[in-house]
């Protein structure tokens, strides 16, 4: 089944591995200058898969109109990541073993396990700032933590051997173009309910003391854990099959989705060179990593599509963030 998903008017995004080097090739001029054509994703039982991603290096924008095609591989999930947070521009991400611990430890509801704290709260609500519940599973059972720089309270989840914000940091950081953050469409109701976009400069501050920016390998790690399948894309990107829809937040995307492990991503939108674009259709989310000094590693869902990608961008895009709890590792 074909699904439209969005249009972009222009883009400057980076690849892992060889990208961004000197030899990059020049884009198709199959369409008009300086747009993006729709991306359609595809579902085959074809033996063959051809990918095309949103990551794509360019020195001009570029112009997307081939289409995705998704075949669901019988192999076995190959689990990777890297070693450092800082990725080298002349290597590709290097393959780790398969000891990575592979259990989502998420308490959902059954006989054993007490109904939801979602509704709850342990802060009041009349003193601190509570962020919105309402994207979060009301079968889920969720901690809570107080961000004593402005008494913002968030829900927290368990997932995949860490513990995760279970909602996107809403925290005013950044005092310059570098260190920006905004409401969608400049409108506080909008940070109320989906958070702030960050740059990633600012999206270094976003954290609280005590918690910090998800590094490459903790992305990888959690979007491993919720896949069904994954593959490397030719263009550096890694595309999780099944993440999305296990990730998503039911109540906040044009789509049946479950968020049975209570993630609760919201497709709150992103600030694409200035213009707020794609609130409902799709979610950014920043890692600590970055890569030539002007790129950094991203996580992207999209409206009724069950993948989730994770590749480099453009620093200075807003996106949004989560936290986890500790030091990076």
């Amino acid at each position: 089944m074909v699904r439209t998903w969005i249009h972009i008017f222009a883009a400057f995004l980076c690849i892992v591995a060889a990208a961004c080097s000197d030899d990059v090739a020049e884009p198709q001029d199959d369409g008009p200058s300086g747009s993006i054509e729709i991306i359609k994703i595809t579902e085959s039982s074809s033996s063959e898969s051809v990918f095309n991603s949103f990551f794509r290096p360019s020195i001009v924008p570029i112009h997307f109109s081939n289409q995705i095609e998704i075949a669901i591989s019988s192999s076995s999930k190959t689990r990777y990541s890297s070693s450092k947070n800082k990725v080298s521009s002349s290597s590709s991400i290097p393959a780790i073993s398969s000891s990575i611990k592979s259990s989502s430890s998420v308490a959902t509801s059954s006989s054993n396990t007490p109904k939801s704290s979602a509704a709850l709260h342990f802060y009041e609500c009349d003193k601190y700032d509570c962020v919105t519940t309402e994207f979060l599973n009301p079968d889920v059972s969720y901690g809570e933590f107080l961000d004593e720089r402005d008494n913002q309270v968030y829900r927290t989840i368990v997932i995949t051997n860490h513990v995760w914000t279970a909602q996107n940091m809403n925290y005013n950081a950044g005092s310059n173009s570098e260190a920006a953050s905004w409401c969608y469409d400049n409108d506080p109701e909008n940070c109320r309910k989906y958070g702030r976009l960050y740059t990633w400069d600012a999206a270094q501050e976003a954290c609280p003391k005590g918690w910090h920016l998800p590094t490459h390998d903790e992305w990888i790690e959690l979007l491993d854990d919720h896949a069904c399948d994954e593959e490397l894309l030719d263009d550096g990107t890694w595309a999780f099959d099944c993440s999305a829809n296990q990730l998503k937040s039911a109540e906040s995307w044009n789509e049946d989705v479950e968020n049975a492990h209570g993630f609760s991503a919201t497709a709150a939108g992103i600030n694409f060179n200035g213009a707020f674009i794609s609130a409902g259709e799709m979610a950014f989310f920043w890692s600590l990593t970055d890569t030539l000094s002007l790129y950094a590693f991203a996580t992207m869902l999209q409206d009724n599509v069950k993948y989730a990608l994770f590749g480099a961008t453009d620093k200075n895009y807003g996106f949004s963030v989560r936290c986890v709890k500790g030091e990076a590792e």
